[in-house]
């Protein structure tokens, strides 16, 4: 690798993680499109939720292994989706699990 190459991966984000919220229309394929960006980031998903709603879906996905930028490069792609309504993406540096459907 050249030195004024830059890694595609940062140091930096190693111990980051990425909690993307996707609000969709409930459709039969709308899971498998919606974590098509993921692999193609190659970013490695540490937690899934689903919650059915009256207008579709929210889906919670937190994943790790991707920088900041790769991060927004997926929450733009998900924006993209036909059957994306809103994308939320926010991060931490400690994982804990994914709180649990109650009720």
């Amino acid at each position: 690798m050249p030195d004024d190459a830059k890694p595609l991966k940062p140091p930096c984000a190693a111990g980051r993680l990425h909690t993307f919220v996707v609000d969709v229309h409930e459709e039969p394929d709308t899971l498998i499109r919606v974590l098509g960006p993921f692999a193609v980031q190659e970013a490695r998903i540490t937690g899934i939720r689903l919650d059915p709603g009256p207008a579709g879906l929210s889906i919670a996905i937190e994943a790790a292994g991707v920088s900041p930028e790769r991060a927004e490069l997926i929450a733009r792609r998900l924006d993209g989706l036909a059957a994306v309504r809103r994308v939320g993406l926010g991060w931490r540096s400690d994982p804990y699990a994914l709180p649990k459907e109650t009720g």
